[in-house]
């Protein structure tokens, strides 16, 4: 079977597509229009809206550091506290929660890590690698008002001279 074009079927699809077009005109201009400067909300006592935000909102609820820590303690030869050298930090002063962030140590090559001790606590901190003499490491413990905190070293080879250093940074929770 043959479809000979003719004009009438051309004609009524160009006419059809103008239509459409047509009805289509009136969307487009409201979907482009401006939104009005404001908008009135009216509630009557049957639905009213709940607002009871009082002050400005804090959209960060994490605490606050107000009150940073960072001591810094050390020994200056591990042949003199072998087998196990414990360095002691300040206790945590009443009414404050003491929260470790951070800890940096100088532990020389032949150690190969230290524990952090105090409030029930245990943190082992390992070196990055064997033959490395620091450590550097994020960390998170909490000591309560009253702890002690500790750093405690196994130094397996008393006749090496190796000075200890450790630091801990953090912060001060004031407890209510």
């Amino acid at each position: 079977m043959n479809f000979v074009p003719t004009p009438g079927r051309a004609v009524r699809a160009v006419l059809g597509a103008l239509a459409l077009q047509t009805l289509c005109l009136p969307w487009t201009s409201a979907l482009a229009a401006q939104p009005p400067d404001q908008v009135i909300v009216i509630n009557g006592p049957a639905s009213p809206v709940p607002v009871a935000v009082a002050g400005t909102l804090n959209v960060n609820p994490a605490p606050q550091v107000l009150n940073p820590y960072q001591e810094m303690k050390s020994i200056s030869d591990s042949s003199t506290c072998a087998p196990q050298c414990i360095i002691t930090f300040n206790s945590v002063p009443v009414g404050k929660r003491l929260v470790i962030t951070h800890v940096s140590s100088q532990i020389g090559t032949v150690i190969d890590a230290f524990v952090i001790e105090g409030n029930a606590n245990t943190i082992f901190i390992p070196k990055a690698y064997p033959t490395a003499g620091v450590i550097s490491a994020p960390v998170t413990i909490y000591f309560e008002a009253g702890s002690t905190p500790t750093a405690r070293f196994f130094v397996q080879d008393a006749t090496q001279h190796t000075s200890l250093i450790v630091t801990f940074v953090g912060y001060f929770v004031p407890l209510k």
